[in-house]
């Protein structure tokens, strides 16, 4: 494969990331979900593979974070591979980690990263977020 059919594909795969952090921010989980392959694993947890654990992932999120959005600050694509550091916003309104909700705007770091499958879906991902200062926000720290 020569490079201009990577960076073809990269640039497919950062597109198809960005649209899939879209439609997670409308909270339209099916058509998140159509980014995601059906035997997707999420890496950085023990974890099922199956599109369902995303699925219930997102869900739980947005349950818990009724307001939450994901803001994406910087992406990098290379081949089948895309990395993305964000930041999460949300409202405290649910209780989270035992405390009671403070109604305060909570602010944390976001890093995902995702290796696409040839058709430009998204097989496995890791992600990191910053929960000690989700922690240091609603008190427990």
């Amino acid at each position: 494969m020569n490079s201009s059919s990577n960076i073809n594909k990269a640039e497919r795969n950062k597109a198809n990331y960005l649209a899939a952090k879209k439609a997670f921010n409308e909270k339209d989980i099916p058509a998140c979900l159509g980014f995601y392959t059906t035997d997707h694993i999420v890496k950085s947890m023990p974890a099922e593979k199956g599109r369902q654990v995303i699925q219930h992932f997102f869900e739980q999120l947005h349950n818990t974070w009724g307001d939450l959005k994901i803001n994406v600050e910087h992406v990098v694509a290379e081949d089948n591979w895309v990395m993305g550091r964000s930041i999460a916003t949300a409202i405290h309104s649910q209780t989270v980690m035992g405390v009671a909700p403070s109604n305060k705007q909570i602010t944390a770091s976001f890093w995902d990263l995702h290796l696409f499958n040839e058709e430009g879906l998204i097989a496995e991902t890791w992600n990191l977020i910053d929960n000690a200062a989700i922690m240091k926000q609603i008190g427990l720290l």
